[in-house]
């Protein structure tokens, strides 16, 4: 009885290992940047949503002509109003609760960006002058 408790308590301890092992691995968000010739313009991912954690966003600017860039906000609501400066066409990032930045991509160039995200609600933006306006922004869920 004492070797099938012992084996018992070997096999908890390693599914305990590998289940942290597997909970260490980030998830992966591909995000698109675009704009379209008719003003058009957006920011498109391959998921809607991803487990809470480690968070690799891999940001390609698909863009011929224009310079675009991606910030991970926290929101209450993905309907929430962001602060903004009208006379910058420009979310104000400091009034926010930013998570960080893939900055100022040129067209066709890619960046990436490593986070920690909690369970919520975020907004992935483009913050050059107007491009929120255009409604160059997604939702993304974390859960737990």
């Amino acid at each position: 009885m004492k070797k099938l408790t012992k084996f018992a308590l070997l096999a908890v301890s390693i599914g305990a290992i590998s289940g942290q092992a597997f909970a260490s691995v980030p998830e992966v968000v591909h995000a698109k940047l675009w704009n379209h010739n008719d003003g058009k313009m957006g920011i498109t991912t391959d998921v809607a949503r991803v487990k809470a954690g480690k968070i690799d966003f891999e940001v390609a600017n698909d863009s011929k002509n224009m310079v675009h860039e991606m910030l991970v906000i926290k929101v209450g609501a993905f309907s929430e109003n962001l602060p903004y400066n009208a006379k910058n066409a420009s979310i104000i990032e400091d009034q926010t609760k930013d998570y960080g930045e893939v900055s100022e991509l040129q067209p066709g160039k890619s960046g990436s960006l490593k986070v920690d995200l909690q369970p919520g609600k975020y907004l992935l933006v483009c913050n050059m002058p107007g491009h929120y306006e255009a409604h160059m922004y997604t939702n993304l869920l974390v859960t737990q």
